[in-house]
């Protein structure tokens, strides 16, 4: 039933875009002429929310076209989302305002983090992020509406809806499959004594990922090896969880899936990552058993 919704879903992207509005009205800016702010509502009249967009330094890259093309995008990124959902028995949070900042004080993308904190609705983009149409915006919009305690399950289903129902390519694999981005990062060449395994894949301990409690980042010692928040260290790992909850999905399928996820709801200002038990509950088999079986897509 998965990929069935989500090439349904592809398939009528055209149609969806076109009832969507870009209803587009200019809410009065800072003074000096430094900022916008659009508002955003789909056809029917439901409101979306505002976008601010920080026209100084490199947001001056943000023309009047690229900052209603970034609009129109979160629009059909919403509707998108909310399709998949719908045929895929997915719940989602009731419909929020979105709050949307574009600036280039933002290094990175967040929706996830400002929820923990208990802003619901917060989205921050990179202004060049935006303007080259390489923003996460499915992914972002995945943490809105459907945020998890658990930073690994959290991110790995963002990722997993960016690449299947995402419009744009954008970190970390900018339209690469998830799978082949592990490939590519994790798997160095396997010597004859290492038979079957891969390397640095083979040493790393999902479990330990699994300990990460939202809003703390992923991060990870792989054979004496440090992954941590830069960009590199955030590339090998998203690809990790990205690929893993693909993995889930595709094999045990995306009700488990869902049982899973709703264990550790995102609680503002709580950590909550889960028991290690959830993973025997639903699946019948450890986390380690899993990865292990997820591992042997990449040494076969």
């Amino acid at each position: 039933m998965q990929s069935t919704s989500v090439r349904s879903i592809r398939s009528g992207a055209a149609a969806a875009d076109a009832s969507l509005v870009a209803a587009l009205k200019a809410v009065p800016g800072t003074p000096g002429g430094v900022s916008n702010t659009l508002e955003c509502s789909f056809e029917n009249g439901r409101r979306l929310g505002e976008i601010e967009f920080d026209l100084s330094g490199q947001g001056r890259q943000l023309s009047p076209a690229t900052q209603k093309e970034f609009v129109a995008d979160l629009c059909r990124e919403t509707a998108r989302l909310e399709q998949w959902a719908v045929a895929s028995r997915w719940p989602l949070l009731p419909a929020l305002q979105l709050r949307v900042a574009v600036s280039e004080q933002f290094k990175l993308s967040k929706s996830l983090v400002p929820a923990w904190f208990g802003h619901p609705g917060r989205m921050e983009f990179p202004a060049w992020r935006v303007a080259a149409r390489k923003a996460a915006i499915a992914h972002e919009l995945v943490h809105v509406f459907s945020p998890n305690g658990n930073r690994l399950l959290a991110e790995g289903l963002a990722l997993y809806l960016q690449a299947e129902i995402g419009g744009n390519p954008a970190f970390p694999n900018f339209g690469q499959p998830l799978h082949a981005l592990v490939q590519s990062l994790w798997k160095d060449g396997v010597s004859e004594s290492q038979a079957g395994d891969a390397t640095r894949l083979g040493h790393l301990q999902l479990s330990d990922l699994d300990l990460i409690a939202t809003p703390c980042p992923l991060t990870l010692t792989v054979m004496e090896e440090f992954y941590g928040e830069d960009a590199r260290g955030q590339k090998h790992l998203y690809a990790i969880a990205g690929s893993f909850v693909q993995f889930l999905i595709e094999t045990r399928g995306l009700d488990a899936f869902r049982a899973l996820y709703q264990r550790t709801p995102l609680v503002p200002l709580q950590h909550h990552p889960g028991s290690p038990e959830r993973w025997r509950e639903v699946y019948g088999c450890t986390l380690d058993e899993l990865a292990q079986e997820w591992k042997a897509f990449f040494t076969t």
